[in-house]
């Protein structure tokens, strides 16, 4: 090898490496997906590799004939943080981010020729990375949950105000929220620490612990009024009734943690994604799933998936091999 003929003093190493900024770029890894009712797609992505760890957010409307964010550098909106979550208000020119910093930030898109994302709203209340956020009501009320284990919920109304913090609701990280369907009040919250929880918004304290599992909660969705889905880090993915919380029905063991849940309530079909290339999906009918797809179409972890709001039979996924795909599933 050359020797190099630069030399620098020891006391600048620092300051040139401050200042150097080639090979700072580095490959999007998409964390999420969020879809809308009129077919708008909400995509995360995170720099997990190199010197900054960057993220940001990629927002394709409908009619968009180019969904791939795949070799695309070029993002809607550019954050200085990776990113776990977000969620689109009512519109979908205006979105919630939520980053590893533990800020929640509001972006909207102006409705001009330029079609410009600006931040509007940015707080920073959580003392770790947000990790997930669903909505109460849309347009007023949302909950998040972090990496503090801490619960908020947030009035965004006018402006972005925390109305209700449960502090320590969990005593390690909370990776899943779900809220009751037809329900502004009740939500149930899934940790680390072994525990699913229900809240009511309006108390300060959990209703009741539902279950205690025998490993960490990665991730859950409430698929009817009284029965909650939930994976965990064994791979086990398992059904409970709120109403008799020691009965838990085991549906499947993967050979990974169970990372992300989606349920279509037009279908009763389940989608899941682990640790791992495959995305397999389920009918539940009678508390007795049905294997009805699977697929390994990306080439490395898959992240997130949603169901289209458009067409109840399609899916989308995303992966950390950069990729956006979408599967139709017919029941």
């Amino acid at each position: 090898m050359d020797n190099s003929n630069k030399i620098i003093p020891p006391h600048l190493n620092a300051e040139i490496y401050r200042k150097e900024t080639t090979g700072t770029c580095t490959q999007s890894y998409l964390d999420f997906v969020r879809t809308h009712k009129d077919g708008s797609i909400l995509v995360g992505c995170s720099e997990l590799t190199g010197r900054y760890w960057n993220g940001g957010a990629l927002v394709y409307q409908s009619n968009d004939e180019n969904k791939s964010p795949k070799g695309s550098s070029k993002r809607h909106i550019s954050l200085t943080s990776s990113i776990a979550d977000g969620y689109f208000t009512e519109s979908s020119n205006k979105v919630i981010l939520c980053d590893d910093t533990g800020a929640i930030r509001i972006w909207s898109r102006n409705n001009d020729a330029w079609n410009v994302w600006n931040e509007e709203i940015l707080v920073a209340e959580h003392d770790s990375a947000i990790l997930a956020i669903e909505c109460l009501e849309p347009e007023k009320s949302y909950i998040t949950a972090g990496g503090d284990g801490h619960v908020k919920v947030w009035d965004a109304s006018e402006n972005i105000l925390c109305i209700r913090n449960y502090n320590l609701a969990h005593s390690m990280p909370i990776h899943g929220i779900s809220v009751k369907p037809m329900s502004q009040s009740h939500f149930v919250t899934g940790s680390l620490d072994c525990f699913i929880s229900l809240w009511d918004e309006h108390t300060d304290k959990p209703v009741y612990d539902v279950i205690e599992n025998n490993c960490g909660i990665r991730c859950l969705q409430w698929i009817e009024e009284n029965k909650i889905i939930f994976g965990d880090e064994a791979g086990v993915l398992a059904l409970v009734d709120v109403r008799n919380s020691d009965n838990v029905i085991k549906l499947c063991e993967f050979p990974a943690a169970v990372h992300r849940i989606a349920f279509n309530p037009e279908t009763n079909n389940v989608a899941v994604c682990c640790d791992n290339r495959k995305v397999t999906v389920f009918n539940i009918e009678n508390d007795k799933p049905k294997v009805i797809h699977e697929n390994s179409e990306h080439s490395n972890f898959v992240r997130g998936v949603a169901w289209d709001q458009q067409d109840s039979n399609i899916l989308h996924t995303v992966g950390w091999d950069g990729e956006l795909k979408q599967c139709t599933v017919n029941k």
